[in-house]
């Protein structure tokens, strides 16, 4: 019986009642070793009826195999595997080792759970209960809190109990804190396990020097006779104490029964391999017994449990160690080879000194564990090889994959420290080149760009002699970093190194998308962007397939801001990073994404894009990638007149820049404050700031016509009437700028800068045709909107106001489907003016619709079903369905043929979509 608890049972109790009624939803219980929250699961599960129950129990002998938690979990559901959507049974399956296949992505296994537990609770509610969840692997409690996290109407519920203090992936979800005991549960529980009353000094004394922890009380409340003759406020160790009482009750064991107990505590569930390891070390396996009438374990068919998880750590602690390294490898031996993630383990614990046969079995389980996504525990096998790995041998290679496992994890500062060990052991220059590349990496997006940038350089001048591959890589990477900080002539002297290699030998398209750009941002825009389209061609695998390359499949494109092949690729690459990038890779690629999404016209998928990367970023500590996400996103909501958000964005982007040499972070963010001021219309503002951006880019050396504003300068200083000779000269060197990159987006730009500045009507009448035609060549419907306003502007100017409409209108429709709200508002007042009245969209409805809500419409009003929609949202059905009872009610429709024409003219294109 429970003593105690009532608020959180109640707690407990309304979650279970939510659920039965679809209301699904998730709590992890946390509290000290021994507050009850074992107990507190346990009185959970009798007030479950009529519901499922999946118990869950995290081992820490498990704690480094590979979704072994998941597979208790996923066990009584497996036959419901093949009714999820194939991308999802097949990540899965993966997981769960039921079948080959590439490593699932980050996403794809929690989605897939996900997919699991809501199919199987279409028939009944489910619960699932998770005790010790602080042991799970990693890799299982990533993919549990990915499905817990979204869940919300489904009749769903996850608890999960874990220790207080202990990192997990849980540690994002609703918490439910156990404290102590009240008193008077205090009291009850002592007297109920004392058998006799206990007065008020014996109490006090006792409560508080067990801080009221009830697995405290219930063991020290046996000794009683000590705490009596102690002086008052004599410190008790708990922890300690616990341990001590456990271990003294074992060490009256038998020698049989403490061998057998010992065998016990780290063979995890398996009792057949426990009865071949008692048959090995010649130890009854009934010697068992002994411990269950001591109150140790408990026995059941096919199971052999432990009283409390301190019981088993008080008897692995308390054994002799060589015992326990007999014991590990007693179970090694008779595991053989069909567990190699638990024999790898049990060698490794069985070992005393360098042991290459164990370190390789742990490389091997090392590499699985990466296939399959679960990088954290791959880099705790990869470490724990090279701790066993003899001196000369490969160890620093294995220390160097456990800093690749721990950054891909999501963990800086271990990757950090694991990347530093294997430079410090590295004997070779490529051993050395490549812990150089890693750290540079983790410098770019977590530290210094100066930093990364000489990093990768002195990684480049250790290979370069003895691995072209490792060399080539090594100056891509010091390319990405010249880019974010801003540093053309180190961008320059990287690419032309890059181009010399690729004319030496076949490579694929990384050394030319990586020297393409560092061209670019030297000025040198139509060598650049040959380079980059030669990449396009070539074989790109790493790019797609291999992490540490994935991100060039993204920049590299963007640099064209042209429709084609680019856009293809980047559509490709944009699939690889959301399916398959790891979470130490996906800030960066996350902005990125969002990045190409603002320079389309997926305005709101680059917000949610934006904010999903700020978030990760700040989880994990990629001060850089939030410089950049920041920047990024204070641009984007500039354009949409967020001031506030902009202004803030901006200012925390600028900091960090400063702090990291985030020097393009920066110019993003002086973009998002000149164009802000440019919105609201407050020009001279505008002028000062874009002046102020224009002097920083020549100050940095940037030669890159994309980031000039140049147009918007001109468009701010050009004189109501009469010819300008200093503003005429400055769109002619643009232009000729933008001639130089011979790319459809910057000739665009500035042929509308030429428009602007034109004194013959005609004259400025073609520039701007011009300008709309190359338009059609990008995705960027902004910039066409920008050029149809100023168009229509200088036709109302020249009282030709009946031809001003029709490009007034087109500009005021673009404006007004990307959510550019002043822009749209500035269209419809020259509209206006014009003698015309503005037919503003109808957005009162559609703006109260949520991202999410906008994003699950969209995908539906496209024809996609609601399980289908629930798989590319990484949602369950029920979850889908719930929004979109909201979109019918907030659109006033009641249909899919509704709702497609509701968001008809919402997304230009479809580009919002998706």
């Amino acid at each position: 019986m429970l003593l105690g608890r009532d608020a959180e049972r109640q707690a407990i109790e309304r979650l279970l009642a939510g659920a039965r009624v679809g209301d699904g939803g998730a709590l992890v219980i946390t509290g000290d070793p021994g507050i009850g929250k074992s107990a507190l699961l346990d009185a959970v599960r009798s007030t479950t009826a009529g519901m499922l129950v999946i118990s869950v129990r995290g081992a820490e002998a498990e704690h480094e195999v590979p979704f072994a938690g998941l597979h208790q979990l996923c066990a009584p559901l497996s036959g419901l595997i093949s009714d999820l959507a194939v991308p999802q049974a097949g990540a899965l399956g993966v997981a769960l080792a039921l079948r080959d296949g590439p490593a699932p992505g980050r996403f794809a296994v929690g989605a897939a759970l996900l997919g699991l537990l809501t199919r199987a609770a279409e028939d009944t509610p489910l619960a699932v209960v998770i005790d010790d969840a602080q042991h799970l692997d990693e890799s299982s409690a990533s993919a549990i809190a990915f499905a817990a996290r979204r869940l919300s109407s489904d009749p769903v519920v996850i608890l999960a109990a874990q220790r207080s203090g202990e990192a997990s992936a849980l540690a994002g979800l609703p918490r439910l804190e156990l404290g102590p005991l009240e008193a008077s549960a205090a009291r009850a529980l002592l007297t109920a396990d004392a058998g006799r009353p206990l007065d008020d000094e014996e109490f006090s004394r006792l409560h508080e020097a067990t801080s009221g922890n009830p697995l405290a009380l219930l063991e020290l409340g046996n000794r009683r006779i000590e705490f009596a003759v102690a002086p008052p406020g004599s410190p008790v160790p708990l922890t300690g104490e616990l341990l001590t009482a456990f271990s003294v009750r074992q060490r009256s064991l038998s020698g049989d029964a403490r061998a057998a107990l010992l065998l016990a505590s780290i063979s995890g569930d398996d009792v057949d391999v426990l009865m071949r390891a008692c048959e090995t070390q010649g130890v009854p396996f009934a010697a068992l017994e002994e411990a269950e009438a001591a109150g140790l374990v408990r026995l059941q068919p096919g199971e052999v449990g432990f009283r409390h998880p301190l019981v088993r750590a008080a008897v692995y602690a308390d054994a002799d160690p060589s015992a326990r390294r007999a014991a590990h490898r007693t179970l090694a031996d008779v595991m053989g080879t069909a567990q190699p993630n638990r024999r790898a383990w049990h060698r490794a614990e069985a070992a005393i000194g360098p042991d290459e046969t164990t370190a390789a079995l742990l490389d091997d389980v090392a590499a699985v564990s990466a296939a399959r996504g679960a990088y954290a525990v791959a880099s705790a096998q990869y470490e724990r090889a090279a701790g066993l790995t003899p001196a000369g041998g490969l160890r620093a290679e294995r220390v160097l994959h456990a800093g690749e496992q721990s950054w891909l994890a999501g963990d800086r500062d271990q990757s950090r420290a694991l990347l530093a060990r294997a430079l410090e052991s590295a004997t070779t220059p490529v051993e050395r080149a490549h812990a150089l590349i890693r750290l540079g990496t983790v410098e770019a997006r977590s530290g210094s760009l100066a930093t990364a940038r000489d990093l990768q350089f002195d990684a480049h001048a250790e290979a370069q002699e003895h691995d072209t591959g490792l060399a080539v890589s090594a100056l891509a990477d010091a390319v990405e970093s010249c880019l974010f900080l801003a540093d053309a002539e180190s961008a320059l002297r990287a690419g032309g190194m890059l181009i010399e290699h690729a004319a030496s030998g076949s490579l694929d398209g990384i050394p030319y998308y990586a020297a393409g750009v560092a061209e670019i941002l030297g000025g040198r825009a139509d060598r650049g962007a040959s380079l980059i389209r030669t990449g396009l061609v070539q074989a790109v695998p790493s790019a797609t397939e291999e992490q540490w390359g994935l991100s060039w499949s993204l920049t590299a494109p963007l640099f064209l801001r042209e429709s084609g092949a680019a856009r293809d690729r980047i559509t490709e690459a944009a699939r690889a990073a959301r399916t398959r990038a790891a979470v130490g890779m996906l800030p960066f690629l996350l902005t990125l994404l969002a990045k190409d999404d603002a320079a389309a016209a997926n305005w709101h998928r680059a917000d949610e894009g934006y904010a999903e990367a700020v978030r990760l970023a700040r989880e994990s500590g990629h001060d850089t990638d939030l410089a950049l996400a920041l920047g990024g996103w204070a641009w984007l909501g500039a354009r949409q007149g967020d001031a506030d958000g902009a202004r803030e964005r901006a200012r925390e982007a600028g900091e960090l820049a400063s702090t990291h040499d985030a020097n393009l972070a920066g110019i993003w963010a002086s973009w998002a404050l000149a164009d802000l001021a440019s919105a609201h219309g407050r020009a001279s503002d505008a002028t000062t700031l874009y002046q102020a951006l224009q002097h920083r880019l020549h100050e940095l050396a940037l030669g890159d016509v994309d980031l000039a504003p140049v147009p918007e300068l001109i468009e701010h200083l050009r004189p109501a009437r009469g010819p300008d000779e200093r503003l005429e000269s400055l769109a002619r060197s643009y232009l000729d700028a933008a001639r130089s990159k011979a790319l459809p987006w910057a000739l665009a730009r500035a042929h509308r800068a030429m428009a602007i500045v034109a004194d013959d009507e005609q004259e400025a009448e073609r520039w701007f045709g011009t300008a709309l035609e190359l338009h059609e060549g990008t995705p960027d419907v902004y910039e066409a909107a920008r050029t149809f306003l100023a168009l229509g502007s200088r036709r109302r100017r020249a009282r030709r106001r009946a031809a001003a409409r029709e490009p007034l209108r087109a500009a005021l429709e673009a404006f007004e489907r990307l959510g550019a709200t002043p822009w749209a508002d500035r269209a419809a007042a020259e509209l206006a003016a014009t003698g015309e009245t503005a037919v503003r969209r109808e957005a009162g409805s559609l703006a109260t619709l949520t991202p999410q809500e906008r994003q699950i419409g969209a995908l539906l009003a496209d024809g996609l079903t609601t399980r289908e929609a629930a798989a590319s949202l990484f949602l369950s059905p029920k979850t889908v369905e719930y929004h979109l009872r909201h979109v019918y009610l907030k659109l006033g429709i009641r249909s899919r043929d509704e709702l497609r024409q509701a968001l008809e003219h919402w997304a230009p294109g479809g580009g919002a979509r998706g």
